[in-house]
């Protein structure tokens, strides 16, 4: 019984992490792509500019530190009225110096007023 224990416990601990690891990155990811959208929603809106489509971005960041670490945001705003959106980081770990990255691109047309149409 007590050599049993000692193999499966060990082997069950590890799916538990593993487990755990994989569900914080997901989580990761999820608000990677939330703030890359929110971000770029706020920039391409009439009147924004892209310091504040990635002030946006840190916002939905910062509400979300915890789970989060080494973010950046970039937006750019490419010929042709184009808003790109990256925002990249590393999923916090339950395992020392281990680190997974989470990115993030969004992609659309800056709004514009055309009179008349």
């Amino acid at each position: 019984m007590v050599v049993e224990a000692v193999l499966v416990i060990p082997a069950l601990m590890l799916v538990l992490l593993v487990v755990v690891q994989f569900s914080l990155w997901a989580h990761a990811s999820q608000v990677t792509q939330l703030a890359a959208a929110e971000g770029n929603r706020t920039a391409r809106a009439l009147g924004n500019s892209a310091a504040n489509g990635s002030a946006q971005a840190q916002t939905v960041l910062e509400s979300s530190s915890a789970s989060i670490t080494g973010t950046t945001v970039s937006i750019d705003i490419l010929p042709g009225g184009i808003v790109r959106t990256r925002v990249t980081g590393y999923a916090v770990s339950i395992v020392p110096e281990l680190s997974f990255p989470v990115s993030a691109t969004v992609v659309g047309p800056q709004q514009e007023f055309r009179p008349g149409a």
